[in-house]
């Protein structure tokens, strides 16, 4: 049955693939609402994260930090809240309310910290509308516009160029 699964949603990330495109297009880019995609096995603390959106004086209603677990697990760690495999049904859609408020608006920025391409990470990263995608090296380039080498454990390092990248875009 997973085999059915990883089909269902391989058909849905290149569905979504044919969707992006760059919708900066040579216009400046104004930060107002931003959502991260967090491989929590990757990163374990995602207070760097906090600390960028704070920078930048964005209220809690304008952001959405969402890891991912492979068990699934937990709900939530740090009070960040987390979706699972268990989450993909085998159509390819992610049942889970904080992965459907991440879907349902569109982001100025969405911030892929993972580098190692799993399934579920990348369809979600694939339909989610974002003006600017930044991520690390270790995945597909077409799923981010602008991409940061540097390990994800120097989670300071990876939003100090983040930082310097956005203030050239602004």
């Amino acid at each position: 049955m997973k085999l059915f699964k990883n089909i269902a949603i391989n058909r849905r990330i290149r569905k979504n693939l044919k969707r992006i495109d760059n919708k900066l297009n040579g216009s400046k880019l104004h930060v107002h609402r931003i959502g991260c995609i967090v491989d929590t096995e990757e990163v374990s603390k995602v207070e760097f994260l906090k600390d960028f959106i704070k920078s930048y004086g964005i209220n809690s209603e304008n952001y959405v930090i969402l890891g991912y677990q492979d068990r699934g697990m937990d709900i939530q760690i740090q009070g960040i809240p987390l979706f699972s495999w268990k989450d993909i049904n085998y159509s390819g859609n992610i049942r889970n309310y904080h992965a459907d408020r991440l879907w349902e608006l569109e982001y100025d920025l969405l911030i892929n910290c993972f580098s190692s391409p799993k399934l579920p990470l990348l369809l979600l990263s694939s339909g989610v509308r974002a003006k600017l995608r930044i991520g690390v090296t270790g995945i597909d380039p077409i799923f981010n516009d602008i991409i940061i080498d540097t390990p994800l454990k120097d989670g300071m390092t990876f939003i100090k160029e983040a930082k310097k990248i956005i203030n050239t875009l602004q």
